[in-house]
């Protein structure tokens, strides 16, 4: 199945968000960015990174919008190691209400969009 354009945008919007509000986020530390917990997780270290490369695991949930997504980035010097399309990527979408999850990827994407600037 061909990824859809608002697969794209959500990816790129996610590196955003990752840069602008959780590059210096520690493992183990829940946060909230405009209603959603963010919990950040240290993530198995894949084969071929960089050894001084980190990579983090993002579960980013909105209750009141009945969504979850979960996000994982490798890190390297503070940016996200590049390609970014390759090392972020969001790996799971859940919609909570157990209507389709392709529904939790619009949700996503509205949310996304509403923070500004992302």
């Amino acid at each position: 199945m061909e990824p859809l354009v608002v697969d794209d945008a959500n990816s790129l919007a996610i590196q955003r968000l990752l840069i602008r509000y959780l590059a210096e986020a520690p493992p183990y530390i829940v946060g909230h960015i405009a209603g959603a917990t963010v919990i950040v997780e240290p993530s198995r270290h894949r084969t071929g990174l960089p050894d001084d490369a980190e990579a983090r695991r993002y579960i980013i949930t909105h209750c009141k919008e009945q969504w979850s997504i979960v996000v994982r980035s490798v890190w390297r010097n503070r940016q996200l190691l590049a390609p970014s399309a390759t090392h972020t990527v969001i790996e799971q979408y859940d919609h909570l209400d157990s209507r389709c999850d392709e529904e939790a990827k619009y949700a996503v994407n509205k949310w996304l969009r509403s923070l500004g600037g992302i």
